[in-house]
C-alpha cells in the first residue's frame, strides 16, 4: 500500500487508487484509466491547475548578493563552500540539488540564523560579515523574510495557539503590542484574516499549532512570512506535506510577490517545483555552486547531472558522462 499526495508518484507506482477528501473515501479508479488532473479534482473537491501560471519576469535592481560564503558545522565540516549570487527583485532564483548539499546551510547563512565563517553578504546598504554579523531578528528588520525547511524545528512553537504561531518573529512589532501586555484583539483579528486567505483548517485561531495537519502548519508559517510584504523572501520546501489544493494557493502567492517586484529565493528537492516557479536556477553540489542556467533551459536530464557534479558530453557518437573534480 502507498498512502502519497504526489500524483507522480500515483500515476507511476500504482495498478489501482483510492481517494480520500476530508476524511472520506470519494473515489477507486484503475490507474491506467484516470490521470493526474481527474485525481487532483477528486482530491480537491474541485477543478485543480497542475502547472503554474507565470508571466515572463522582469528582474531589475539586485537586492542581494553573497560573495565567497564559507560556512563550518561545529565539526569543523566545511557546509558551504565560496557560495556567491545575486538575487533580483522581480525574479525567483531556485537552488536545486539533492537534499544535504548546502542549501539548508545557505538559507541559515541567508537569513542570519548561522553565522558565516568567510565571505560578505550585501543587502539593504548593508554589508554583513563573519566580522559585522547580523542575526534573524536584525535581518528582518531590513524586511528579510524565511520561511524555514524544517517547520517543526524552526517555524513553529507547536504548543502555542494558531493566532501566537502566526506572529512569531514578528512580535515586537507595535502592530501587536499594546501599553503593557501583547494586543491580543489584532493578533487574532490578523490570524482570522490569514486563516480564510490561506484556507487554513479548521479556521480556529485558538487551536494549538500541534493540532493541525502538516500541510496546514506550513500554510500558517508561508502567511506569516508573505504577509509582512518582504522585500526578499528566502523560502524552503514550501510545499512540503501540503495538498495539491494548497499548492496551488502557496505556487500563486509566491508568483504574485514576485510580480509585485520582491526577490524570492527558493529551496526544494521537487524538481517539477523549481523548474515551474524559477526563472533562474542554480545548483548545488557539497556545498558548492556547480552551475547556473535560465530556468526555460532547464530539464530534468540536465538538472539531474548537474546535482550528481557529472557534465554530459558526446564523443565519438557515444553519451559519455564524467565527474568533474
Amino acid at each position: 500500500m502507498l498512502i502519497t499526495h504526489k500524483l507522480r508518484e500515483i500515476m507511476a507506482s500504482t495498478d489501482n487508487v483510492s481517494v480520500m477528501r476530508q476524511g472520506e473515501m470519494v473515489a477507486h479508479r484503475e490507474t491506467l484509466h484516470t490521470s493526474k488532473e481527474e485525481l487532483a479534482e477528486l482530491m480537491v473537491g474541485k477543478k485543480v491547475r497542475l502547472t503554474v501560471n507565470k508571466d515572463e519576469a522582469n528582474p531589475s535592481d539586485v537586492l542581494l548578493s553573497a560573495h565567497h560564503l564559507s560556512q563550518l558545522d561545529s565539526q569543523g565540516v566545511k557546509r558551504l563552500k565560496n557560495v556567491s549570487l545575486e538575487l533580483r527583485a522581480g525574479e525567483i532564483l531556485g537552488i536545486a540539488g539533492v537534499s544535504g548539499n548546502g542549501q539548508s546551510e545557505l538559507l541559515n547563512v541567508l537569513s542570519g540564523i548561522t553565522p558565516m565563517d568567510e565571505g560578505e553578504i550585501h543587502f539593504a546598504g548593508q554589508v554583513i560579515s563573519a566580522k559585522a554579523p547580523k542575526n534573524a531578528a536584525q535581518m528582518r528588520d531590513l524586511k528579510m523574510a524565511h520561511v524555514p525547511e524544517d517547520r517543526h524545528k524552526m517555524g513553529l512553537v507547536t504548543g502555542f495557539e494558531a493566532y501566537e504561531a502566526a506572529v512569531l518573529g514578528y512580535h515586537n512589532s507595535p502592530v501587536y503590542n499594546g501599553k503593557v501586555l501583547m494586543n491580543r484583539k489584532a493578533m487574532l483579528d490578523e490570524c482570522n484574516e490569514r486563516m480564510a486567505a490561506w484556507d487554513v483548517r479548521p479556521p480556529n485561531p485558538h487551536l494549538k499549532t500541534a493540532n493541525f495537519s502538516g500541510g496546514n502548519q506550513q500554510k500558517i508559517v508561508i502567511a506569516r512570512e508573505v504577509e509582512q510584504n518582504p522585500d526578499v523572501l528566502l523560502i524552503g520546501q514550501p510545499t512540503r506535506g501540503v495538498d495539491i489544493g494548497a499548492i496551488e494557493n502557496i505556487h500563486e502567492q509566491i508568483v504574485k510577490l514576485r510580480d509585485a517586484g520582491k526577490a524570492i529565493l527558493l529551496v526544494s528537492v521537487e524538481l517539477d517545483e523549481i523548474m515551474a516557479l524559477s526563472d533562474r536556477i542554480i545548483v548545488m553540489f557539497d556545498g558548492a555552486v556547480v552551475g547556473e542556467l535560465d530556468a526555460k533551459d532547464a530539464d530534468e536530464r540536465t538538472l539531474g547531472l548537474m546535482m550528481a557534479n557529472a557534465h554530459y558530453k558526446e564523443q565519438d557518437g557515444e553519451a559519455q558522462e564524467g565527474v568533474s573534480a
